[in-house]
């Protein structure tokens, strides 16, 4: 009895095996027809898109939340160090130096 409850067993999960095929089957041509409907011309055109779209939304999303984080409501503004004002005033002394056309020191003949 032992060997025929297996072969019956075995016969039962091999049509489970069959059945689930022959549905992704149907699934699959189904998914290419749909595909079609909205314009592409494979599913994998379809997938390249997607996944495309999908990086441009995740990069877009990390971009907003840096810019939320340092412009939104909650940012609160950040205070300036001395180390920061001194090297910012040096910064603009040195511009105004070079923005300065050369002027030679020599007067001429006295």
């Amino acid at each position: 009895m032992k060997g025929l409850a297996r072969l019956t067993r075995k016969k039962e999960l091999e049509s489970r095996i069959a059945t689930k095929n022959e549905e992704s089957r149907t699934l699959k041509a189904g998914l290419s027809s749909i595909v079609r409907q909205h314009g592409f011309a494979t599913v994998q055109d379809f997938y390249t898109a997607f996944y495309t779209a999908k990086r441009a939304t995740e990069a877009y999303l990390k971009e907003y939340a840096k810019w939320d984080e340092a412009y939104g409501e909650k940012a609160t503004p950040k205070a300036e160090t001395m180390h920061e004002k001194i090297q910012r005033y040096k910064e603009k002394v040195d511009r105004q130096y070079t923005s300065q056309p050369y002027r030679s020191r020599d007067k001429g003949a006295r």
